[in-house]
């Protein structure tokens, strides 16, 4: 039997009303609830090359609009936390960089997880090993050097299995020489230290931190999922409204709807979601 495509087989934004309604209670105290968003395949376009990516003005403006109604409005990705800022292109939000294992708070430096500065090394080496690697030159693969962690995309790739098939053939063994770990995400291959680590850890503490029990927390992709888990986990505690947003794609992971309270279609479904929460008419 021919399997179905994820085209055909994937699920349908939910519907206005039940947006309304889960999102209600968020609107009506702002001033109390913390908006976590992710960047890439979120509030951006996924694009061939990640470094061309750009928030839509539009998404841009109401991101603005939401930090001035509510509590805390955080940027979470797997890029360096100032990278993020500058896609993002606004220094008065929070940012939560290379999957959790940066913070970086309005007018802030960039703070590095404690436990994961004795890998950056180990990283460093992992990163000057790739680029002696003649095989790279031409394998369409973009090494992207994020300090303590390392990625390597193939979305720009001629041939996206055979240059995943060189990653997992080239450097699997070198990372696990290394006492690194790895996680596959869309069209990316990432390399983290063995850290319990993750965006749902890093939301986790920045909500205790700012002490809310109010949240919503929106994103596409794999690593999404443990900050999916993390709310869902957070929703069983008294007196906490926690709503997770998926956002679907053609490449959108099989997991992902099933930890969603919500799903939109693309960007275009999130600035409807943005809209909802500035109290916008639609």
């Amino acid at each position: 039997m021919a399997r179905k495509s994820l085209k055909n087989s994937k699920p349908a934004a939910s519907p206005l009303d039940k947006m309304q309604e889960l999102l209600g209670p968020l609107v009506s105290e702002a001033s109390r609830a913390a908006i976590f968003l992710d960047l890439d395949g979120t509030l951006a376009p996924i694009v061939p090359r990640p470094a061309d990516v750009a928030v839509p003005p539009a998404v841009a403006r109401l991101v603005r609009k939401l930090q001035h109604n509510y509590l805390a409005v955080t940027v979470v990705s797997g890029r360096p936390a100032t990278e993020a800022k500058r896609i993002a292109g606004n220094s008065d939000l929070a940012y939560i960089g290379n999957h959790g294992f940066e913070t970086m708070l309005p007018g802030r430096a960039v703070v590095l997880c404690q436990s994961a500065q004795p890998y950056v090394a180990k990283v460093r080496e992992l990163v000057e090993y790739a680029r002696g690697l003649p095989e790279m030159i031409d394998s369409g693969i973009w090494l992207e050097d994020k300090n303590v962690t390392l990625s390597f995309h193939f979305r720009s790739a001629s041939d996206q299995g055979e240059a995943l098939a060189l990653i997992k053939d080239k450097f699997f063994a070198k990372i696990e020489t290394l006492g690194l770990q790895v996680h596959e995400g869309r069209k990316v291959v990432e390399v983290r230290p063995p850290v319990n680590i993750d965006k749902g850890v890093a939301v986790g503490q920045l909500a205790d931190r700012l002490g809310v029990k109010m949240m919503l927390y929106a994103g596409d992709d794999t690593t999404d999922i443990d900050a999916f888990k993390e709310l869902r986990k957070r929703k069983r505690r008294k007196g906490v409204i926690a709503v997770s947003v998926g956002v679907i794609s053609e490449e959108m992971p099989p997991g992902l709807p099933r930890y969603a309270d919500l799903l939109v279609e693309r960007v275009s479904g999130v600035e409807t979601m943005l809209q909802i929460l500035a109290g916008e008419e639609l």
